[in-house]
């Protein structure tokens, strides 16, 4: 009810009239400067200068620009929103989480937001592809320095190796259970880290060590929110993540972020217009050589399933079978090697070969250990949708029951759409 409550923003008021435009002319000044798709209606300004209501993003973002432009001089997100409250709009997390400078101090500013409890955000908060396709650019280039270290917390090794203990468990459980037992924890984590490095006492070396942390964290916190289905929330904490991959130095852990923003990409809306293939591989690219191959096999698997979305079975086959090329010879990559048939099943289910996709996910699953019941559970539900496809429908409705009693209190919204959006199939057929 926060928006409903008329709170006048003065400022706006006051650029506007120093304009001379009307909230017709601003309305037509920030439609013109976003695609057509997102063009606002003409009476939105009144809503934003007499009742403090606060534009969702992009806009908010574009109504600074246009009239930055037409001043003369930069018009700030806090000069014109910021006293409005964080009730006032969908804008809680930064609106500028993208375009600021990528520093040490920015990447501290991104975390907090991903571990705080602000009030949800929204699935119109998604941002665009090219904005994120930008964003994915800047883990590769040199980091930045290490700011602050100075506060009175004395920061040891010993405290690295806990939040790497704690992360660890955290995403054994996540794996295992779902992303909703673990997303408040991880949060309350990552909102900890975010802490020592605010007030804590380290070098140069530790500090991008516990940055390097804080981007697993926050990684996870995506992801858990991804599982729930909270894209926009976990688009936000991967831009988080990738923030504090920049800082720490180590492109592994840009990559693997990426990577994330592919999958989001590949299965839900998470990035209007991105394109995983073409994001996920120029980050590979850009760090191939310092790349595990289990590393490599994962984000391959990943760009595979991508091209079979797409359509583009060529180019997913050819790039499957370097995935499973980085893994030979390693009998230590079972799991590894499972998850792979599993993504490359997935592709091949896009492109509608259902036989072949259905043996990969069938090994897949006989592969996967107890401790990756998500990831079965999730697979078992393609694979039956692939049976039902064909026309065998007690082979579906058998594996479609198995899926059933492995997801028995899991808390994953991917397993639980995924069963659902089965059985409404079955229904409807």
């Amino acid at each position: 009810m926060a928006d409903l409550a008329r709170k006048r923003n003065e400022e706006l008021a006051r650029i506007l009239h120093q304009l001379g435009w009307s909230p017709e002319r601003l309305a037509r000044e920030v439609s013109a400067a976003l695609p057509p798709g997102l063009a606002i209606s003409s009476t939105a300004p009144y809503k934003w200068r007499d009742r403090g209501m606060v534009p969702r993003s992009p806009h908010d973002q574009t109504v600074c620009e246009v009239l930055g432009r037409a001043v003369g001089i930069a018009v700030t997100y806090e000069q014109l929103w910021g006293r409005m409250g964080v009730g006032r709009g969908a804008k809680v997390l930064s609106p500028r989480l993208l375009t600021d400078e990528w520093t040490a101090d920015t990447a501290q500013t991104a975390l907090r937001e991903a571990g705080g409890d602000g009030a949800p955000v929204r699935l119109t908060d998604l941002f665009r592809g090219d904005e994120l396709e930008q964003a994915a650019r800047h883990w590769a280039s040199p980091p930045p320095a290490v700011t602050g270290g100075e506060g009175a917390l004395r920061i040891a090794p010993e405290q690295l190796a806990d939040l790497r203990l704690s992360y660890e468990s955290k995403q054994r459980l996540e794996r295992t259970y779902g992303g909703g037992l673990i997303l408040d924890l991880a949060k309350a984590e990552l909102a900890m880290v975010g802490k020592l490095l605010e007030l804590g006492a380290y070098d140069e070396a530790l500090g991008r060590e516990l940055y390097g942390a804080a981007s697993r964290l926050a990684k996870l916190v995506g992801w858990a929110n991804y599982d729930l289905g909270n894209d926009a929330a976990a688009q936000r904490a991967f831009v988080a993540a990738l923030r504090a991959a920049h800082v720490s130095g180590d492109p592994r852990l840009g990559v693997s972020v990426v990577g994330c923003l592919a999958v989001q990409a590949t299965y839900n809306s998470g990035g209007r217009g991105l394109d995983a293939v073409a994001m996920l591989s120029t980050a590979l690219r850009a760090a191939d050589e310092v790349l595990t191959p289990r590393e490599r096999a994962l984000q391959l698997g990943r760009i595979a399933r991508a091209h079979g979305k797409k359509g583009e079975q060529i180019s997913a086959e050819a790039v499957a079978e370097r995935a499973f090329r980085a893994l030979d010879g390693g009998e230590e990559h079972t799991q590894e090697r499972a998850d792979l048939e599993g993504m490359i099943g997935e592709g091949y289910l896009f492109l509608g070969e259902h036989e072949r996709a259905r043996d990969l996910l069938t090994g897949a699953v006989a592969a996967l250990r107890p401790e990756r019941a998500r990831a079965k559970a999730l697979l078992m539900v393609r694979l039956a949708d692939s049976y039902r496809r064909t026309g065998d429908r007690d082979e579906a409705e058998r594996t479609a029951d198995g899926a059933r009693r492995l997801a028995a209190g899991m808390q994953s919204g991917r397993v639980a759409r995924a069963l659902r959006e089965f059985d409404a199939a079955v229904r409807a057929g």
